[in-house]
């Protein structure tokens, strides 16, 4: 799973496709706005800076890195990006608000083809984020480990499935009894982003 938050988070509003063409999340355990791409800042503003309750309000867009797939995190109160500025998974690009046409703090999470509205893609099969009204978690949370080289691990291991809702997190938590070793989970598949999906197949080292 790949959310714009770190921890807990809420589904209020399911993509829907042309009616609603991305996902409405609510932060619990933080309100910061994660970039979820590798990738350049193409707006960091408001969608009409002459009529602020117009739209996404103030939102970031991000052209994902060698694709023509566009990010676009809607609604915010506050951003931390500029545009052209370079940014990788993880590094905070603002804060969930509700600025624009917003009837509650959320944020709205979408991915258009070319940025053009009606292009959209399915950002829950994306993210892996499930397309259901709930909480989830992302898994992620700031650690040594994710300043630092990660342990290296052992020649004994053993595979596990991805299930629904799993998070790397997660997966060490169960299997190795530490949330924070999922960073050997993710050196030792050779993962670049902490993006999982049902069916995955993960190599895990001995607990």
């Amino acid at each position: 799973m790949n959310s714009p938050y770190m921890g807990k988070f809420r589904v209020s509003q399911e993509y829907k496709g042309s009616t609603h063409d991305g996902l409405d999340l609510v932060g619990i355990d933080s309100k910061e706005i994660h970039s979820t791409v590798n990738g350049t800042v193409v707006h960091a503003g408001w969608e009409n800076s002459s009529d602020h309750s117009q739209g996404f309000g103030q939102y970031v867009k991000i052209k994902q890195t060698d694709t023509d797939d566009y990010y676009y995190f809607g609604h915010l109160s506050e951003i931390s990006v500029t545009v052209n500025q370079t940014v990788k998974i993880t590094d905070v690009i603002g804060v969930e608000g509700s600025t624009g046409n917003s009837t509650g703090s959320h944020c709205h999470y979408c991915v258009r083809v070319g940025g053009v509205k009606g292009q959209h893609k399915d950002i829950s099969a994306i993210s892996g984020i499930p397309n259901e009204l709930g909480t989830y978690d992302d898994g992620y949370r700031e650690t040594a480990t994710d300043t630092t080289t990660a342990t290296t691990a052992t020649n004994s291991t053993t595979t596990y499935t991805v299930a629904e809702s799993d998070t790397l997190w997660a997966i060490a938590s169960k299997l190795l009894g530490d949330g924070s070793r999922y960073m050997e989970i993710k050196a030792l598949n050779n993962l670049k982003s902490n993006i999982i999906h049902v069916g995955d197949v993960l190599e895990i080292p001995e607990s």
